[in-house]
This record gives C-alpha cells, structure tokens and sequence, in this order.
C-alpha cells in the first residue's frame, strides 16, 4: 500500500487521471517508483494485463511522463503529466540505471487499490541524459498543451524508429496484488474498496457510499426498501434526505473481470446508453413511489424519514462520461420533459464528477456560517443543472473555484 504525500494527493483528488513519478523507501531502501490515477473501469483494464507503455520525451526542456493504456483493442487512452518535481526526477534516474520498478493504481478517490513491482527493465542511457539535463518546477499543464498534443499524437500513431519518444513495455501482467480499503460509514456500517470484487455494480456503489456519506451526520442511505406484496424491493441504491429535499442516485456500473474477451469502447457506450435510459425511468418511478407516501425502510428494517415536498435531485451514476455517446439526447428537451414528468432535477455523473460536486459541496459550506454540506450539495446541484441547460446536455465537467475576494455570508 502506498500513502501520497500531501502534494501528490492534493493533486490526485483535483485531476481525474494522472501519471506521476516518486522515489520514495521501500523495504530494500529507496526505490523507483510509478503512481497511476484513473477511472476504476480504466484501472481495470490495467489489472487485466492489457499492453500498456511507459514513455518519455523532452518537451521544451521539461521531462514528458505518459503512460497508453490499451483499452479499447489496438487502441487506447494516454495519461501523462510534466515532471515538476526532483523526487520525481530521482525515480526517474533511479529507472534509468536499471533499478526495479513498483507500481501503485488509484482510483477516483485517490485510494490505492492494487500494486506490482516489475523487476529491471534494463539500463536506460537516454533516459539518463533526458533526465540529467531536464528542468523542473511548477508547471501550468494547460499552457503546455500547444507543445505536449503533437508528441503525444506522435506516441499514439508510433512507429518503431520515432527516436522522440522512449517507450518502455510494462502491460500484459494480470498478477497484479489487491489493495483493500474498509470505510466505517456513519451508520457503523463497513464498506469495502475492492477492485477484484465480481459484483461490479457493489464495487461503484460503495465508491458513491465513501463520497456521499459524510454529507449529513445520520449518512447515506444505502439501498433503502419499499413494500412489495410480502417483502420489499430496492428503492434506489442510495438516498440521501434532509428538512429541504431529498437525493436519489441509481449506479449504473459496467462489468469486466468477469467476461472472456475484454470489450471495446463501442460495446461499452452501445451498454452504457440502455443503462442510462433503464436508470432515468427508475428514478422516476422512484419519486412517484415517494409522492404516494410509500413506507421507506432501511436494509434492518429501520422507517427511514424522506423529504417528499420539495423537488428531488435524482442523479443516474455512470463509470465514466466519455462513454455517454449521445449527448444530445440528454439535453434541454429532456431535462424539461423529466423535470415536468416527474418533479425532479435529473443529473448524470461519473465518480469523477460526483467527486467534484462533494468537494464543491465542501468548499461551499466551509466558507458559511450555517450552511451545511448537505445544503451546499443540494444548492450546487441546482447550479449545476442550470449549467447543463446553457450548455445544452446532462454530459459536463464543472470545476468550482473561488476567487481570493470571494466570501460566504450565510
């Protein structure tokens, strides 16, 4: 298991994918060492032994780090970052003069959930002057992009003499060890963070359980129950209610470990999009079972109290936006229709967004007097959805920043 120091986690919860190098003790002293953040689906993947790269070029004297991850066939997705900081320079010499090499996979929450070491890839002489001569610092990544897409549209088409790039072959291992991670909810229940569990759906909806819960004091409410005829049914996976309104969010999760031949992309989206259009009409059944007056229980059969008045958040939980291809059929129409059909604001999210709507929850409320984290999640929801009106789809990114003369004065 593998702790981020303060910068790196800092960086990891803000960026939902990520390369970084450290050089940092292990049990033989100090070693290499790779850290990769991305999507669970992505990481998986990895863990599956698809080929994978690791490359390196100079980029106006800085070090490019990327990392293609084959996941979609022969092709793929590349992650990278500018080296910025000398320890990361120094697991990069410490690669260079054949050292071994450990690798650590995080996923949207930055928690590492599993490990390899790979032993010597060799003595890397070019990669030793690279790095000998490469600068480092802060680095705006944004600004760099001008210069960055052309290498890494080079590395994406490579041919086997391109003497930009080095390319160092680490895929194709499925030994991969788990790293499990328990969270105690408010409920004193446990949850679990395991990336080889074959329930699929449980894996995404113990990461929105780790997210949520700590929005109000009682938690989050994890697949409460309605009667039907002498037992009960799911209601929706998780709820979260409060004096001034409630939030649904159905998980729609994709399932990989357990198939013969890995999908590509297409398949992928073909499944994500009946998922979503399946989940929507779930949640709107969900709100007319709440506008009834239904009794909500919890899975001990506890009465659960759910706001049922004031319109209800409802949010549909995909593992990852990319794969929403058809956008638009999530957009002005749509959200006017639902919210008229039902009563309710519908929200499509990945983690990486949901991530991002608790942080900006968070940040709201630490800067209030009396606002609570469950109003500011509520209240950036509202404000995220008028965001997806302007913008036409359900299918944003939003990042929420202050200004230094920004200042809350609930």
């Amino acid at each position: 298991m593998h702790l981020l120091s303060s910068n790196n986690r800092s960086e990891f919860l803000a960026c939902p994918q990520l390369v970084r190098f450290d050089y940092v003790r292990g049990s033989d002293g100090f070693e290499p060492t790779l850290l990769i953040k991305g999507s669970t689906l992505l990481l998986k993947y990895v863990v599956l032994g698809v080929p994978t790269q690791l490359a390196f070029a100079v980029c106006n004297g800085r070090l490019l780090c990327a990392l293609q991850i084959h996941d979609d066939g022969d092709d793929g997705g590349i992650l990278w970052s500018i080296v910025e900081r000398e320890e990361e320079l120094n697991g990069i010499r410490g690669l260079a003069r054949g050292e071994p090499l450990v690798v650590f996979l995080f996923n949207e929450l930055a928690v590492n959930i599993a490990w390899n070491d790979f032993t010597t890839l060799g003595i890397l002489d070019r990669l030793s002057e690279w790095a000998a001569c490469a600068t480092f610092g802060q680095v705006d990544h944004s600004t760099m992009m001008a210069t960055t897409s052309p290498l890494l549209d080079r590395l994406h088409r490579r041919v086997e003499d391109d003497d930009v790039w080095l390319v160092l072959e680490i895929g194709g291992r499925s030994d991969w060890r788990p790293v499990r991670n328990h969270f105690i909810t408010a409920g004193a229940s446990s949850t679990l963070i395991d990336i080889f569990d074959g329930n699929e759906g449980n894996q995404q909806e113990q990461l929105a359980v780790w997210l949520t819960d700590n929005l109000l004091p009682t938690g989050v409410h994890y697949s409460p129950q309605i009667p039907k005829g002498a037992g009960t049914r799911e209601l929706t996976d998780l709820l979260l209610s409060y004096e001034f309104g409630a939030v649904l969010i159905e998980s729609k999760a994709l399932s990989i470990l357990t198939r013969e031949r890995l999908p590509d992309r297409a398949k992928l989206k073909r499944k994500i999009s009946s998922d979503i259009k399946k989940a929507f009409a779930q949640l709107r059944g969900a709100i007319r079972a709440l506008r009834s007056g239904i009794l909500v229980t919890g899975l001990k059969g506890d009465t659960l109290l759910v706001e049922r008045e004031s319109p209800a958040h409802v949010i549909v939980l995909v593992p990852d936006l990319e794969l929403v291809e058809d956008r638009a059929a999530y957009g002005i129409e749509f959200i006017r229709e639902f919210t008229r059909a039902s009563g309710g604001f519908p929200h499509l999210l990945d983690i990486s967004e949901l991530l991002r709507v608790v942080q900006a929850a968070e940040m709201i409320a630490a800067r209030g007097k009396t606002t609570t984290p469950m109003m500011a999640f509520d209240y950036y929801l509202t404000q995220r959805l008028e965001q997806a009106v302007d913008a036409g789809t359900l299918c944003i990114e939003v990042l929420l920043q202050f200004t230094e003369a920004e200042t809350e004065t609930n």
